[in-house]
């Protein structure tokens, strides 16, 4: 095989075997979770327009148990 037949074969075994690194997609609730349904640490998105335009509210769960407040915030919209 000549040089660049080589080349052009590992090029495409590479890029076939390799798969795309998948953006896991982001899911946007239309309301604030109740509460206590949010396990501590876990993060959802609403959209419920309370934020500024282009951004929505994060909302991460707290500990009822620990005493953490969940944490709530606008960010831009993810993804």
């Amino acid at each position: 095989m000549t040089m660049h037949v080589w080349v052009v074969a590992a090029t495409l075994w590479v890029s076939l075997g390799v798969p795309a690194q998948a953006q896991p997609r982001v899911e946007y609730l239309t309301e604030d979770p109740p509460k206590g349904s949010l396990p501590h640490r876990k993060v959802v998105y609403v959209d419920d327009r309370s934020c500024p335009k282009g951004e929505v509210k994060e909302i991460t769960g707290g500990s009822e148990r620990q005493s953490i407040p969940r944490k709530v915030r606008c960010v831009k919209r993810p993804g």
